[in-house]
């Protein structure tokens, strides 16, 4: 649930695992606390330190913020967050030696160089190379030779997406649509995308086989449309994934019938069993 945005919703199934004694589920709690309260909460630093105890780097990063209101209440605890952010770089770099990725990522995050993240990418790392791709995208990044930029925005993504990242597929997908791609490679990846479990992968996949518009020239499937459109409008997290998906029911629905709505929805309950919930794919360390 905290991958689809519930920051409410998924906190007691975290909770019960971070009084385990998981550091991962430890620091997801503290963020799910965050993120619902809009700031750091004690209860939520609380669960930063346990998950930083226990070698958690990002929790470990969350306290060394020094825009956290904590700071201004004198209410940050016994360890400053200089101490945290002097800590957690020394972890990662150790870390780092050891080709851990994370530890890498995280020493860009701390403004330890730019190439520290080109080197989780170069280590194969798939949030590292779809990070690095979307940063190009951006703009960021020198490149000379013309054409260069692009070609190492898709070589990333692709990188990526070939890494089993859904987020990437999708990203790599619309990167291709929209340079020129090869339409069939355009429409793999999309649909695989979309079969990881990424929400805006699902919608956009429904209308294509929906031919809503026919773009990629999948054969016409609306009983999948209706069945993928209808999980969206059923989405329990937050952002507008459930607003999305009862959008686009009327527009499936008009070219049905009620014998083909029927199998859309057994659709949707096999989809369900057979691949993995729907998902934003939330960063690690983002909002």
């Amino acid at each position: 649930m905290y991958q689809q945005s519930d920051w409410y919703d998924s906190q007691p199934l975290l909770e019960s695992a971070a009084i385990a004694g998981d550091e991962t589920a430890q620091y997801y709690l503290a963020e799910a606390i965050r993120l619902s309260n809009r700031y750091t909460t004690n209860e939520a630093r609380k669960w930063y330190e346990a998950a930083a105890q226990q070698g958690n780097l990002y929790a470990m990063l969350r306290l060394s913020s020094k825009s956290d209101i904590c700071n201004e209440m004198k209410s940050c605890g016994d360890k400053s967050a200089d101490e945290w952010r002097e800590q957690v770089i020394q972890l990662a770099q150790e870390r780092a030696k050891n080709n851990d990725t994370e530890a890498m990522t995280v020493l860009f995050i701390t403004k330890q160089g730019f190439s520290w993240l080109e080197m989780a990418a170069e280590a194969g790392d798939p949030l590292a190379q779809n990070t690095l791709a979307g940063i190009y995208e951006d703009g960021d990044g020198w490149f000379i030779v013309p054409g260069s930029r692009e070609k190492t925005i898709q070589k990333w993504y692709k990188a990526s997406a070939e890494g089993g990242y859904p987020k990437a597929m999708y990203f790599y997908a619309n990167y291709l649509f929209e340079h020129g791609g090869k339409k069939e490679e355009v429409a793999y990846w999309l649909k695989k995308s979309a079969e990881g479990g990424y929400v805006s992968a699902v919608g956009n996949y429904a209308l294509s086989v929906a031919h809503i518009p026919n773009d990629l020239d999948y054969q016409k499937n609306l009983i999948e449309a209706y069945g993928l459109a209808y999980l969206m409008s059923k989405f329990e997290g937050g952002g507008t994934a459930a607003e999305d998906g009862e959008r686009m029911l009327p527009k499936i629905t008009e070219k049905m019938t009620k014998e083909e709505i029927k199998q859309g929805l057994l659709f949707a309950e096999e989809w369900k069993k057979t691949h993995p919930p729907l998902s934003y794919f939330v960063p690690v360390y983002g909002y």
